[in-house]
């Protein structure tokens, strides 16, 4: 059970590593079926392609967008060099390691844990983008829009960049790029304000930036609490219905949750955006969205859900004390990665699963105390194994390996105060007291 929070902590990075995909002004609002495979010479607008490669990844349909990527890059590269091919080429370099980025959370990459060829592609193709961004923006005779699409694919894909270097451990090298991302999304939005999708980039930077604090945010924003402007933007991004949408939507659920824990919360009116009422209540809804619009009557003939929908929804059950929901979202979890390593062979990190059977027998533990809590004669052996957990954390122990200490103790309030709760519940204090008349 001690290693219940690790999920939680590749959730935070699901969420964080999300970054902007599309280049387009406004579009029209998202439809959730899919297209067959068209012909290469057919793929234009690439912002389309990108909408439809993103909602494909909701079902882990990633193989053919691999194609199809590779295809256009082979396409471009062979092409003129022309101003037009180098910018449409930029796109497809970030859309593909885009693609691959979000791979890799289907896999649970951690700073532990990662399939090293498709690490060390993502890494390539990032590179690229960011090396073609730079070049088509030294160019000139560009017009403000195309110089707007320039610096949003450069921001986006220093956004990717700097997650992954965080997550090899390379601070510096993090810090340095998403400093950039920060200030090319901004620029971005300056020379074009109808580039919906800078919005969701920007506002994950400041989100995060302001919820992690220390020398992140010092540097980056001054110390500043930008975390409502930043929620604000995602939810700008998602109302205008960006090509992002499905990234939005899952990073808008995480922050929500994220903020229903958030110490600094305590004391805010319900009606302030990031108050846990006000956040509970806007993570069911979209929870309830995403559901409708992605997952009634999927695309995909026996699809049995999205694992990282269904870690929030556990998630929110563990926040709400509704542990029979939690742990039915557990076990999705558990059969969802099951498939995914029987069908397509997935390299799944063996520590998600670890960690999702962990998250199943903390809500068991919670199920059964409660239910003994009324039962005297149940009560001393429910109270033994809570009071197991409460003396690993009291020790110093900790259910999450998370890099950043201020989430990673807030997480664990979380636990040990459901643990403490129980206790109290059960009266485990007089049932321990109590001699074993046996």
């Amino acid at each position: 059970m001690n290693k219940l929070l690790p999920l939680v902590r590749h959730l935070v990075l699901i969420v964080i590593a999300a970054a902007v995909w599309g280049g387009t002004e406004a579009p029209a609002a998202e439809a959730p079926k899919l297209s067959p495979l068209p012909e290469i010479e057919e793929l234009l607008p690439s912002d389309e392609l990108v909408r439809q490669a993103l909602t494909d990844t909701l079902y882990y349909n990633f193989d053919k967008w691999f194609e199809i990527f590779e295809k256009q890059i082979t396409r471009l590269e062979a092409a003129p060099p022309s101003l037009k091919n180098r910018m449409q080429l930029m796109k497809y370099y970030f859309y593909y390691s885009g693609i691959l980025g979000e791979f890799c959370h289907v896999l649970a990459f951690t700073s532990k844990y990662k399939v090293q060829a498709v690490a060390e592609e993502f890494s390539f193709y990032s590179n690229r983008a960011k090396d073609l961004a730079n070049e088509i923006l030294d160019h000139s005779d560009l017009t403000e829009k195309e110089r707007a699409e320039g610096y949003m694919f450069l921001g986006a894909v220093e956004g990717y960049i700097g997650i992954f270097e965080y997550g090899e451990g390379n601070l510096l090298s993090a810090l340095i790029n998403g400093l950039q991302a920060d200030n090319h999304l901004e620029k971005a939005l300056e020379l074009n304000p109808g580039l919906v999708d800078a919005y969701f980039g920007l506002g994950i930077y400041r989100y995060g930036n302001s919820r992690l604090g220390g020398i992140g945010n010092l540097i980056m924003q001054g110390g500043k609490d930008l975390r409502e402007e930043g929620i604000g933007h995602i939810e700008h991004s998602l109302e205008a219905g960006a090509p992002s949408t499905p990234l939005a939507m899952k990073t808008l659920i995480w922050f929500y949750i994220s903020e229903q824990i958030n110490r600094q919360n305590a004391g805010l009116p319900a009606e302030n955006r990031l108050s846990p009422a006000t956040s509970r209540a806007r993570v069911l809804e979209l929870i309830q969205e995403m559901e409708k619009r992605y997952f009634v009557n999927p695309p995909v003939s026996g699809f049995k859900g999205n694992k990282q929908l269904a870690m929030m929804q556990a998630l929110q059950g563990v926040l709400d004390g509704d542990y029979q929901s939690a742990k039915k979202h557990f076990m999705q979890i558990l059969e969802i990665t099951g498939e995914l390593k029987k069908s397509k062979n997935y390299q799944i990190n063996p520590q998600l699963i670890e960690s999702v059977e962990a998250g199943i027998e903390f809500c068991d533990l919670m199920i059964k105390g409660l239910a003994a809590a009324s039962k005297p004669e149940e009560a001393r052996e429910a109270c033994l194994k809570v009071n197991q957990q409460i003396e690993f954390l009291n020790g110093g122990g900790s259910m999450v390996e998370y890099d950043t200490q201020k989430i990673r103790g807030e997480l664990h309030d979380v636990f040990a105060g459901k643990l403490a709760d129980l206790h109290q519940k059960m009266n485990c204090a007089s049932a321990q007291a109590s001699p074993d008349k046996t």
